[in-house]
């Protein structure tokens, strides 16, 4: 009778691979998390986000998460960052400032009737009830598309384009704050598609009105 023998692993110069409980961990974690991340922030708000509902809705083992990201705030920065990488708004700094204005305020009117638009207004929202947790996150998702707009405005006044002592801050938020407000919070009962539809002829009545208060000064 032949007499079978157990070999172990390091007998055989094999080694068996372990298997762990749980949610096999994908190649692409991270985009899924940004992708769940953005989504649930728009849907629920900063109260309403946590590292488990960013894994049920990423279809993401909860482990692979937490060994990735501390805090919901390291995940939403990192997915900001992601997005913002993505889906560079800013116009070719050369073109004349009114067409440079009309195509800046279109892409973020396309951007805030997107999929991601109720984020960045709940990102606005929760930056002014949390100034100091928000400080981060307000500068890179407000910040970052802001920046070459301020630029662009600066170099306006001093090249003549704006009269001198024009306040250039005071011009960005009454861009911003009209397509939040037109887009977003007072639509006045129309649809995603009328907004969309009708927002090149909005964003260039805007900017005319804008430019020409300013150049009446």
């Amino acid at each position: 009778m032949t007499q079978l023998t157990a070999t172990s692993p390091t007998e055989t110069g094999e080694q068996q691979p372990r298997r762990r409980p749980g949610r096999p961990r994908h190649a692409d974690t991270e985009p899924r998390a940004y992708k769940a991340v953005i989504e649930l922030f728009g849907q629920r708000g900063w109260s309403g986000l946590t590292l488990d509902a960013v894994a049920t809705h990423a279809g993401i083992g909860k482990s692979s998460i937490y060994l990735r990201w501390d805090t919901k705030h390291d995940l939403l920065i990192e997915a900001i960052r992601d997005f913002e990488s993505k889906n560079d708004l800013s116009p070719d700094e050369n073109l004349p400032l009114r067409e440079y204005l009309v195509t800046y305020a279109v892409g973020r009117g396309k951007a805030l009737l997107g999929e991601e638009g109720q984020t960045m207004l709940n990102i606005v929202s929760a930056a002014a009830a949390n100034p100091v947790e928000f400080q981060e996150i307000r500068e890179e998702s407000i910040g970052h598309g802001i920046l070459p707009l301020t630029g662009r405005l600066e170099r306006a006044v001093a090249e003549g384009e704006l009269p001198p002592g024009t306040d250039t801050g005071a011009v960005i938020d009454g861009l911003e704050g009209a397509l939040i407000f037109h887009l977003l919070i007072a639509p006045r009962g129309a649809t995603r598609e009328e907004l969309a539809a009708d927002l090149e002829r909005y964003v260039t009545n805007l900017v005319d009105v804008a430019v020409r208060g300013l150049n009446s000064r």
